[in-house]
This record gives structure tokens, C-alpha cells and sequence, in this order.
């Protein structure tokens, strides 16, 4: 069978998954959570203005979003925040590895980076992010088998 595109491109996304985990990495699926993402400065600020005795820092520190922004300070929150809705679709993971956050881009071997994606790489790294490009070899075609299980209600199925 023939892999469509997009198919191709949601194989690739799942090995890198499966890679950041077998590295231990605590990651984000920004395809899933970078407006999350977005929305948690609209949550900190909100916070912040109706108990402005603790820092903007601290609400960063202990939001229930830090496990999709990853972010321990307001500046950080921001930057990551500004930067997502400036190259908005452009990352498919944001990445924490070693406390040093990174974004990355997943192609496929066939694949090439388009200008688009390398105009958001040098505002990423502007913006003090390190940035990966995570490639996968996915074939274009995979093989299956289907096999039909036949008979009664018995239980007794034989397989053709």
C-alpha cells in the first residue's frame, strides 16, 4: 500500500515520540498543545493581576501548564509564547533536554526544510532556542496482510 503524504509525515512524528522518550527528554507536541502553550501567558497574567504580591515567576513556577511550556521564568514563558505565535505550525516539538529548551522539526528523509521553516529556525535560534531537525526514513509503501476469520458461533474460527 501506498503512503499518502501526511501519513508518511505522522509515522515520522511518532518515531521522534518514541525517540525523546527512550532519551528520557520531557517534550511537547506543539501540533497538540502550542496554543496551550500561548494561552498560559494569558493565565499568568491573569493571576498576576488579581494577586500581584507573588512574581510573575512564581506563577510560571507553578502553573498547571509548566508541563507543556516547560518554563521555570515569565521571560522564558514569553519569548517561547511570542515566538509560536510568530512561526505559528512551523515546530513540531518543543524539548527539554538538560534544562536547556530546544524546538524541533521532524522531516522525513525525502523531505526538505522550505523557507518558511527556515526563516522560523533563525527567529528560534535569535530568540535563544537550540533547534533540531529530527529525519525519519519512511518508506513510501508498506506491505500488510489482512486474514479473514470464518465460521459459525461456535467459537470455532479457521483463518483463510
Amino acid at each position: 500500500m501506498n503512503l499518502q503524504a501526511g501519513d508518511i509525515e505522522q509515522i515520522g512524528h511518532i518515531l521522534a515520540q518514541r525517540y525523546f522518550i527512550e532519551q528520557g527528554w520531557k517534550f511537547t507536541d506543539l501540533r497538540l498543545s502550542g496554543n496551550k502553550i500561548i494561552g498560559a501567558v494569558e493565565v499568568v497574567n491573569e493571576q498576576y493581576s488579581k494577586y500581584p504580591y507573588m512574581s510573575r515567576d512564581w506563577y510560571v513556577e507553578n502553573s498547571a501548564e509548566k508541563s507543556f511550556h516547560l518554563s521555570n521564568r515569565w521571560d522564558k514563558l514569553t519569548v517561547l509564547a511570542s515566538l509560536l505565535q510568530t512561526c505559528p505550525d512551523m515546530f513540531d516539538f518543543l524539548l527539554k533536554i538538560n534544562e536547556q529548551r530546544s524546538l524541533c522539526i521532524v522531516k522525513t528523509l525525502q523531505s526538505d526544510l522550505d523557507s518558511q521553516q527556515q526563516n522560523a529556525i533563525t527567529d528560534a535560534r535569535r530568540s535563544g532556542f537550540n533547534v533540531y531537525i529530527f529525519r525519519a526514513g519512511v518508506p513510501e509503501s508498506l506491505d500488510f496482510e489482512l486474514d479473514e476469520v470464518v465460521g459459525g458461533i461456535s467459537g470455532r474460527g479457521t483463518f483463510r
